[in-house]
C-alpha cells in the first residue's frame, strides 16, 4: 500500500492520522539507512530516483515546519497550558516555536544541495554487458 491510499491528502485529518503520517516517515527513512548499507543501488539510474524521492519529501519540509511552529506559536496563548518541568508555560512555548523555525531554516537549505544531487546523478549511466548503454 502506498502512501497516498494510506493518507489522502484531502484528509481526513485527525490527530492521529498526522501522528501515524509521521511515525511512518520515520520508519521509511530508516527502512531506506538499512537498505542501502548494501550495494542495492548499483545503477546510477536506481539511485537517481531515489534522490527525486527524498527530494520531493525535503521540498515539502521547510512548508511542514512552518506550519508546525505556527502551531506552536499558538500555544503561548492557550489557555489552561502548563509547563511539565514547572516552567513558564508561555515561554516554553514560544522556545518551542523558536525551535521550529530553526528547523525550517535548516531544511530550506538542504533542498538545492539534493536538487544537484539529483540532477548530478542524472547525467550517470550503467552499462550492460556488452558495453551499450541503458
Amino acid at each position: 500500500m502506498t502512501a497516498a491510499a494510506s493518507y489522502p491528502l484531502d484528509g481526513p485529518h485527525t490527530p492521529d492520522t498526522v501522528v501515524g503520517a509521521a511515525r511512518g516517515v520515520d520508519n521509511l527513512v530508516r527502512y531506506l539507512t538499512h537498505a542501502t548499507r548494501s550495494r542495492v543501488l548499483d545503477d546510477p539510474a536506481d539511485l537517481h530516483q531515489v534522490l527525486g524521492g527524498l527530494g520531493g519529501a525535503v521540498l515539502n519540509l521547510p512548508q511542514l515546519f512552518d506550519q508546525l511552529a505556527t502551531q506552536a506559536g499558538r500555544y503561548t496563548t492557550l489557555p489552561g497550558l502548563c509547563d511539565n518541568h514547572g516552567g513558564n508555560p508561555a515561554a516554553t512555548a514560544q522556545q518551542l516555536h523558536n525551535h521550529l523555525r530553526d528547523a525550517w531554516d535548516r531544511t530550506l537549505r538542504l533542498v538545492d544541495p539534493i536538487r544537484a544531487a539529483h540532477d548530478t546523478c542524472a547525467r550517470l549511466g550503467a552499462q550492460h554487458r556488452n558495453g551499450e548503454p541503458e
